[in-house]
């Protein structure tokens, strides 16, 4: 450690460390003894060539996968969005939309799972799920569609019943 009354570095405005320097004396162009200029030499008015510095000390290499420890995991297999439609699908199905998202959910569902067992994904259990809420969304969707049909119908048959016995009262 440096005591507290040596500086840091060098004074703002000042060459330091990484500023560029004059070059070496062996390193300057020759002359040809004409009135060329030298070679190797910049024609005039040129800039310099900018300052190259030695690379840095070989650190440690970077950790795999940003851990700092212990061996690299192999990266899992992609996540599969077609499960997670199906669920979503499948909520919707059951929170209202009965057929339009249940039979969906069970098509998108089976397609997640056959890409898992296929290796291409790894969320089973949501494609399960997905499955079976949009069973459950069609399943709901036959008993509205045939409470309300015969709720609808019913009326039409006594209607129907009824009419040919209108014709008689007075």
């Amino acid at each position: 450690m440096s005591s507290p009354s040596e500086p840091l570095g060098p004074p703002y405005g000042q060459e330091g460390a990484y500023a560029a320097h004059a070059v070496p004396p062996a390193a300057t162009p020759r002359t040809t003894g004409s009135d060329q200029p030298p070679v190797g030499a910049s024609p005039p008015g040129a800039l310099p060539p900018p300052a190259t510095y030695p690379p840095g000390p070989a650190g440690p290499p970077a950790p795999a996968y940003g851990y700092a420890e212990g061996p690299p995991r192999p990266p899992s297999p992609p996540r599969n969005d077609l499960a997670v439609w199906s669920l979503v699908l499948g909520l919707l199905g059951v929170l209202g939309c009965v057929f339009f998202t249940g039979i969906p959910a069970v098509v998108v569902g089976g397609r997640a799972r056959r890409a898992v067992a296929a290796g291409q994904a790894d969320n089973e259990s949501l494609a399960t799920a997905g499955i079976v809420l949009g069973w459950v969304a069609t399943a709901l969707g036959a008993v509205l569609l045939v409470t309300f049909g015969v709720l609808l119908l019913l009326p039409l048959l006594f209607l129907g019943l009824a009419i040919p016995f209108m014709g008689a009262l007075p």
